[in-house]
């Protein structure tokens, strides 16, 4: 697993980041392959978890799916898109995948049902 230099904190000084303009754009799958071998492995106890707002038109609930299921996870039978509640109303869905037998990690996909691009703001 990669090191990172610096850890990241919600107000983190501006001296502290090392966040570059070309990072934006580059693709974190491979950090998600990376990540999922490792905890097939069992190497790592590792919890993982990609939400998606499901009124997000700049990243799709469909394309963030997709690379997911490209990663060469499997979903858990009973444990494919089950429904998450809030007060008896529906908040989205959850998808736990299978890791393998020597895994103790968890990765889970949730939408969030109502939330757009930046589900944390809603």
């Amino acid at each position: 697993v990669r090191h990172i230099p610096t850890r990241w904190h919600a107000c983190a000084p501006e001296e502290n980041l090392t966040y570059s303009r070309k990072d934006y754009i580059a693709s974190q799958i491979d950090l998600y392959k990376e990540l999922i071998a490792v905890a097939k492995e069992g190497r790592l106890n590792l919890w993982m978890l990609v939400f998606s707002g499901d009124n997000d038109s700049v990243c799709s609930t469909s394309s963030t799916q997709a690379w997911i299921y490209d990663l060469g996870v499997d979903p858990i039978p009973e444990q494919d898109w089950n429904e998450w509640t809030v007060n008896k109303q529906t908040a989205g869905f959850v998808t736990r995948f299978d890791l393998g037998e020597k895994s103790h990690s968890n990765f889970i996909f949730a939408t969030v049902h109502g939330a757009g691009h930046e589900v944390p703001a809603y």
